[in-house]
């Protein structure tokens, strides 16, 4: 009797600790669990990823079929979840020893890991997917020499090419792709964000321990067998990786932090926040932005020698000493390297200019005089990406006051420092208004998307500047007097010239459509054209435009100036002075107000 007690007791014993094991931060973390309504679910969407049919919703399930799993004779099965036999394993819920697994046992040979590193690299305005920028790992290697031969795990969305398209956007916001982890050698990532894209990327150094380093291979290797739908603005690429981090350690808590939006920015300071997570950090500039940098420190004739060999392959560089000819003739080489990445030049041209840029080089004794670019504008001193505003204003002498609410991500005359100058990224930007005499409150505005681009060209880089708004306003008909919602649609092409490092200028063709009940025949299409400065002076930025429209419609054909002045107080407050005048057939609208701006 007291031997079936004693049974009993175990079973019982064993039953409570593994109920309380399902719901632990090592194991809700590892299966990807997150809280909903009075339960949990895995982001992870994968059937092969669960072992139960309850185990998206159910961590006690999905338990129980580990545990039944590292019993059975499945070595194949067993082979796909090493992570989650490790935890198992500590937590002595299986004696049994871990099969012999060729692939994975491959995987660790071509990663031979010894670290890890988290990388965020710029904004790439080029691409949709990566306007607020993007994160992935690297896996530093054991092996001797360069962490190029690292491994790079990047988590993204699998688009079949179609990251330009316009269901894109909508598929991206709506879960229509699927998203997943692919591993390649870290000097491609390289090549593609440093070289193609030209987009900083800034490396930090993660402070694992060997037990936690051996978990996260681990850990790789599971959920790279597995997938999930991929939201633009929620689970993205920044999110899944926090979620990993957090499969590491537990205590980290990473992913709970952005319950309604990840932006990869801010996960990068989440990260960096973190107690004893990041030990070290690594700035590594663009081809473009090293370029640049070069150029800038160059005299007038360096300048002039420089072109001559880019144009004509003048190599007589008069009234240089040696250490000026080496600065020229290495930063003419970046440029031929830029221009073949670039493919604005032909493999053989490459070569050609290479060749005989490499062969005076080499003739040289004396080494450059211009050192290496090795600091940039941290991304962990931006502003934060939500902006609350509040002002008062008046308009054709009526008194309002106003509040918008932006959920991301950076607007023009925003604290530039961190960010990548003259691009403007706004989302669900929503401003309501209450006018004084009416005693009325209106929503004045929505933005659903509004994205700018402003990048000098010059006599070696020749940007498009560009914008794209898609927004809900309230207009008035100069007929009727009366006000009303208005659709719109703006899209935008032009370029950018820049008078000093300071002031740029530019001008755009814009094609607009609008849509509205209140219109007359409900829509209209015109096309603008425009001028503005732009002027960033550190703490003080400055914007103003000018634009004439022609519209099918009166309502629509008008011209317009807009003025802004902001000046930063702190990173994350300002104070603004904004300036708007419509001319539209006699019926102006006068408009200026000061407001608040508070970025969290």
């Amino acid at each position: 009797m007291r031997k079936i007690l004693f049974w009993l007791w175990c079973c019982l014993t064993v039953s409570e600790a593994q109920a309380s094991f399902a719901f632990s931060p090592e194991w809700l973390a590892v299966g990807h669990y997150q809280p909903k309504g009075g339960g949990y679910e895995s982001t992870i969407d994968s059937t092969n990823f669960f072992l139960s049919a309850q185990g998206k919703n159910n961590p006690g399930a999905e338990l129980e079929a580990t545990i039944a799993l590292f019993q059975s004779n499945d070595d194949k099965t067993k082979c796909l979840f090493p992570s989650r036999y490790k935890l198992l394993k500590k937590a002595g819920m299986t004696d049994q020893p871990f099969p012999k697994c060729a692939e994975l046992e491959k995987f660790y040979d071509d990663l031979r890991p010894s670290g890890v590193t988290l990388l965020f690299t710029d904004a790439y305005m080029s691409n949709p997917s990566s306007l607020f920028g993007h994160t992935l790992l690297r896996i530093d290697t054991a092996r001797k020499g360069t962490q190029l031969l690292a491994h790079g795990a990047n988590y993204g969305a699998f688009t079949e090419g179609r990251e330009n398209s316009v269901l894109f956007a909508v598929w991206g916001l709506t879960g229509g792709y699927y998203g997943g982890f692919t591993v390649k050698p870290y000097y491609d990532v390289i090549n593609t964000y440093n070289n193609i894209e030209n987009r900083d990327i800034w490396e930090y150094n993660l402070n694992f321990t060997p037990e936690e380093l051996d978990f996260f291979v681990a850990h790789l290797w599971e959920v790279g067998h597995a997938q999930s739908k991929y939201y633009f603005f929620t689970r993205n690429c920044s999110y899944m990786l926090m979620e990993t981090l957090d499969a590491v350690r537990p205590s980290l808590g990473l992913a709970k932090k952005f319950p309604v939006q990840t932006i990869p920015l801010d996960t990068i300071k989440a990260a960096n926040r973190a107690q004893g997570l990041v030990k070290g950090f690594n700035y590594r500039p663009s081809r473009q932005a090293k370029i640049n940098y070069r150029y800038a420190q160059m005299s007038r004739r360096e300048r002039e020698a420089y072109f001559e060999i880019l144009n004509d392959e003048n190599f007589e560089m008069a009234g240089l000493n040696d250490e000026e000819k080496a600065d020229v003739l290495e930063t003419a080489y970046q440029f031929v390297q830029y221009q073949y990445v670039a493919e604005k030049i032909g493999l053989e041209d490459y070569r050609k200019s290479s060749f005989n840029i490499l062969k005076m080089r080499s003739g040289l004794g004396a080494k450059g005089k211009i050192p290496e670019l090795k600091e940039g504008r941290s991304p962990l001193e931006t502003h934060e990406a939500m902006r609350a505003t509040a002002g008062a204003g008046v308009r054709n002498g009526e008194f309002f006051e106003e509040i918008s609410y932006r959920p991301a991500y950076h607007s023009l005359t925003d604290n530039n420092y961190g960010f990548l100058r003259g691009a403007e990224i706004n989302f669900l930007n929503t401003t309501l208004r209450h006018y004084d005499d009416r005693d009325k409150y209106v929503l004045q505005q929505f933005d659903l998307v509004g994205i700018r681009s402003l990048s000098p060209m010059s006599r070696m880089f020749t940007p498009l500047s560009y914008q794209i708004l898609a927004d809900v306003r309230r207009e008035m008909n100069p007929e009727t007097e009366k006000e009303g919602y208005t659709s719109n649609l703006t899209v935008g092409g032009g370029g950018t010239l820049s008078l000093s490092d300071e002031v740029w200028v530019y001008g755009m063709s814009n094609l607009r459509g609008a849509y509205g009940g209140f219109l007359p025949r409900n829509q209209y299409a015109g096309v603008g054209f425009a001028g503005g400065v732009f002027a960033d002076f550190g703490r003080l930025r400055l914007l103003a435009e000018a634009e004439k429209i022609y519209a099918t419609s009166k309502i629509g054909s008008k011209t317009v100036y807009k003025a802004e002045a902001v000046w930063t107080l702190t990173t994350n407050n300002a104070a603004a002075l904004n300036y708007k005048k419509e001319q539209n057939y006699g019926h102006d609208v006068d408009e200026t107000m000061l407001s608040w701006r508070t970025y969290f």
